[in-house]
């Protein structure tokens, strides 16, 4: 494995960049998760009077779904770089040990490997 090649300053800076990351994904998760028809207040799962009524229900369900499980791939990826930064490994290319290019880690400071796998 490659020694660690960036300074003190980048790995804060990108540390702060993926912290606010981390706290912006969490939001709209929960924002997200908010928003869903299924676990509402008071809903019932027979609530709906009419067929279209319970498909939209269904579809705005699907919709929240999938954007949450976007949105936690995001946040694993986010959390597993600020593991690799307290871990001393930031910057190095889990795949290969060689250092992600410095361009890539200002542009995608979640990134973990030196290409996109």
């Amino acid at each position: 494995m490659q020694v660690r090649h960036l300074s003190d300053e980048f790995i804060k800076q990108s540390n702060e960049k993926l912290l606010k990351k981390q706290l912006e994904l969490q939001s709209e998760i929960n924002l997200l998760k908010s928003e869903d028809p299924y676990l509402s207040s008071g809903r019932d799962t027979d609530n709906s009077d009419q067929l279209d009524e319970a498909m939209e229900e269904d579809s705005v369900k699907e919709n929240i779904d999938v954007k949450v499980l976007a949105l936690e791939k995001s946040l694993d990826q986010v959390e597993k770089a600020l593991a690799k930064i307290e871990e001393g490994t930031y910057g190095i290319c889990e795949i290969t040990g060689d250092p992600i290019d410095m361009a890539r880690l200002e542009a995608y400071p979640e990134a973990t490997t030196a290409v996109d796998e």
